[in-house]
């Protein structure tokens, strides 16, 4: 559990309750849960799912922005700090604390751009963040094989659009290079397989790459369960491709499975 969301989240749904004149018990009935829900969501020992928070919205009567808003002005800079945050002059979006905080939100933003797994529920996005956001708060979740290796091809299809500046700065100040770095070896692997990519775009991913490389982060990292043995941590070594191994990231993938994710 992400204790910071849950808590600042918590703090904001009790302002809110008290704003209308509810007591706990009272906004309870109005959301149809337990008294005992509300009070552990209120002290942040229990996590709001997208259901349970578009409820919120409707028994609180607060809107999107609003509530993104003033859920990160409760955040402040201590909490952006300890949660490795990027500082306040990267700009970023209000709603990007609430979608780097949950994997949920993070799913709907992927799936504004296109990107649906298998068996995946449909799950409504309530605020657009553009797309160098969606792919710093998905590159914490990049652990996961099939978000890691759903962005490549994400960034191929919107590289016209994506702020590199405030991508790289991001990915840096949450010393998450290495995952961005081997996003963009991905991205690059795909060129002949990414048709009608600009070539000015392979130019600018080669550049990033370069730059990223020089702050590269140097510890392994393995993508998907890591191996409980010293022999299959070998393993494993040996059958990482090359330009995942340059980023010290460890995984049996191959292009075929970043490549199912282009038009």
């Amino acid at each position: 559990m992400n204790r910071i969301p849950d808590q600042a989240f918590g703090r904001l749904m009790r302002k809110k309750r008290e704003t209308c004149g509810f007591s706990q018990m009272e906004f309870s009935r109005r959301l149809d849960w337990s008294q005992a829900k509300v009070s552990r969501m209120e002290q942040g020992k229990r996590s709001i799912n997208l259901p349970e928070m578009l409820a919120f919205f409707r028994v609180s009567r607060c809107s999107v922005s609003e509530m993104l808003g003033e859920l990160e002005s409760l955040f402040g800079a201590k909490s952006r700090a300890a949660d490795g945050m990027p500082p306040e002059g990267a700009q970023l979006t209000p709603g990007f604390s609430a979608v780097y905080g949950s994997e949920e939100n993070l799913l709907a933003q992927l799936e504004r751009y296109g990107v649906r797994f298998l068996g995946g529920a449909h799950r409504p996005a309530l605020w657009d963040l553009p797309v160098e956001e969606v792919v710093l708060a998905a590159l914490r979740f990049a652990h996961d094989p099939r978000i890691f290796e759903s962005l490549p091809a994400l960034v191929l299809r919107n590289a016209d659009r994506v702020d590199w500046t405030k991508l790289t700065s991001g990915a840096y100040s949450l010393r998450l290079q290495n995952r961005l770095g081997m996003v963009v070896a991905a991205s690059l692997a795909m060129k002949d397989s990414a048709k009608g990519v600009a070539e000015k775009v392979w130019t600018t991913l080669r550049d990033v790459h370069d730059t990223l490389a020089e702050v590269r982060l140097d510890h392994e990292e393995v993508i998907g369960p890591r191996p409980r043995t010293e022999a299959a941590l070998a393993f494993l070594r040996q059958r990482t491709p090359e330009w995942l191994r340059v980023w010290h990231g460890l995984s049996s993938t191959d292009m075929e499975s970043f490549r199912r994710h282009l038009p």
